[in-house]
């Protein structure tokens, strides 16, 4: 099991702690998902490529969301072992958000994505639930 780091600089580190596998998992797909190819140091490739599509032109926003869809397969399947059956639930809505300091408002498109797979070890179910905004999606 991993190695939980938050108790790493606490006076006595003989004791550490092993997180479950369902809380490693998740933050491994909330890593995966978060990273852009390329920023990864040892892994080049590691990341989603949701982010390749983030500024790239709309010509059809279906033809687009699927894309994004299949980018996050591609990356659990490659980068996620662990699990198996996976699937996944993105949906898509405009949010408003306001930054105080700018004075400004920006409207951003907010992914809601929700993986539902099951566990390599005990077949038991498991889902994750992630948000994330991206610039505005806005078809030519």
């Amino acid at each position: 099991m991993p190695i939980d780091f938050s108790r790493l600089f606490e006076s006595d580190i003989r004791n550490l702690t092993t997180q479950n596998e369902k809380d490693s998992i998740r933050q491994n797909l909330e890593l995966i998902l978060t990273t852009s190819p390329g920023e990864h140091k040892f892994d080049r490739q590691f990341g989603c490529k949701i982010w390749n599509l983030d500024f790239e032109r709309v010509e059809s926003r279906s033809v687009w969301e699927e894309l994004f869809i299949m980018s996050i397969y591609e990356a659990i399947k490659k980068y996620e072992p662990r699990i198996h059956e996976v699937e996944a639930n993105v949906a898509f809505s405009d949010a408003k958000r306001e930054d105080i300091l700018m004075k400004a408002v920006f409207i951003k498109t907010k992914v809601s994505i929700r993986i539902v797979a099951r566990l390599n070890n005990t077949n038991e179910r498991f889902t994750f639930s992630y948000s994330l905004f991206l610039g505005p999606l806005n078809p030519d």
